[in-house]
């Protein structure tokens, strides 16, 4: 038996160390405490065999929009993730023990806002040149975003990273630098313009749904 399949036995006897049942937990318990010495693996291997790291393309390879990280920054809360962006690659990367989920909802709502966000250009901004469209529909983003986020906040959940989660950013992820974010709007106000591209935003976020798919997986619906 290898260090792997070890992990996964290990992991299994604590969850019938758990049971009600005070025999059955006890010689669970015995069990796996004698594999963690003969393998020589601490509880904290354990949990940290529970976090992974699961990716979501951006659409930028080097630095993404600022409703984009917004967007990134609802999932990570709301999976109890850990957050890189690895520049030079384009992808988000999710650490924590709901990370595939993590990265599975940010792929599908990114996927919908950028389909809002080419319907909204092409709808009301045909006429308009190609920088305005772009901030414009960043607007748009934004406010998609700010209305999708308690939904997601809702459906997942609020919870803070695990010390798991904390300890994997330390051995796999000790280097990070900040990430600087483009906001083509920081300079401009919020005139009427700009609010009504951020309704046209929110009524857009309207059509999504989050239900729970097959196998504990969430699905996206559309209305």
């Amino acid at each position: 038996m290898d260090h792997t399949k070890a992990l996964d036995k290990i992991k299994k006897l604590l969850r019938l160390a758990a049971s009600d049942n005070p025999h059955e937990a006890a010689a669970a318990m015995r069990q796996a405490r004698a594999l963690m010495e003969k393998y020589r693996l601490e509880e904290s291997d354990v949990h940290l065999s529970e976090v992974y790291e699961c990716a979501a393309r951006s659409g930028s390879k080097m630095t993404p929009p600022q409703w984009e990280a917004n967007l990134a920054g609802v999932v990570t809360k709301a999976y109890a993730c850990k957050i890189l962006f690895m520049a030079g690659v384009g992808e988000w990367r999710f650490i924590g023990e709901m990370a595939e989920l993590a990265s599975y909802t940010m792929t599908l709502l990114l996927r919908q806002v950028r389909q809002s966000r080419r319907d909204f250009i092409s709808t009301q901004l045909n006429r308009c040149k190609a920088a305005t469209k772009t901030k414009r529909a960043d607007v748009f983003c934004g406010a998609w975003v700010s209305a999708v986020r308690k939904q997601v906040m809702a459906f997942a959940g609020n919870d803070e990273p695990s010390p798991a989660a904390a300890a994997y950013m330390l051995k796999h992820h000790a280097e990070t630098e900040k990430l600087d974010c483009r906001d083509r709007n920081a300079n401009k106000g919020t005139g009427v313009r700009a609010m009504t591209d951020a309704l046209h935003g929110i009524l857009a976020a309207g059509d999504v749904r989050l239900n729970h798919g097959v196998n504990g997986q969430e699905q996206m619906v559309l209305n």
